[in-house]
């Protein structure tokens, strides 16, 4: 089973509703923006980490938010050096997500997810399902109860 499919399959065990857009291949939120400029307000962007400890980290927060790296790493209790995004490949070989559809879903034991507390206020969110080529719509709240992920101030203030 792919990781679009067990992303489903979780929904599905869990009740959750959830919507399913269609599209052309997006890999990043600039592309998002020409391609899809409807998504883009309730954005929830995924990055993918490694800490040097071997967890893996889902960082979520809205679309044009940056992360703030220090308060990443204080939350895992390491070094700001001890974590890395991951490549592309990586996030593929290593996730199973495509680039461009990561999504903050707790699939493996190692993986953490962290969710900026400010997208809380955003209702649905459109986020990756695991392919690039469709974007999962689900409320907030149902994404925070089925992902598993903890809501942190992540996202960097005054950018």
């Amino acid at each position: 089973m792919n990781v679009y499919e067990q992303i489903l399959s979780l929904l599905d065990s869990h009740g959750v509703a959830y919507e399913l857009h269609e599209h052309e291949p997006v890999r990043t939120v600039a592309e998002v923006e020409t391609k899809l400029p409807f998504l883009l307000d309730k954005m929830l962007k995924t990055v993918a980490f490694r800490v040097k400890d071997g967890r893996f980290i889902l960082a979520g927060l809205r679309g044009h938010d940056r992360i703030d790296y220090r308060q990443l790493a204080a939350y895992c209790g390491v070094n700001r050096r001890a974590v890395a995004s991951m490549s592309p490949d990586a996030v593929e070989a290593e996730l199973g997500f495509e680039v461009g559809g990561v999504g903050p879903f707790v699939l493996q034991p190692e993986v953490i997810v962290l969710l900026d507390e400010q997208l809380a206020e955003l209702g649905t969110v459109y986020c990756g399902s695991g392919k690039n080529t469709v974007t999962l719509a689900i409320d907030f709240a149902d994404l925070l109860r089925v992902c598993g992920g903890e809501l942190i101030q992540l996202a960097r203030i005054g950018d």
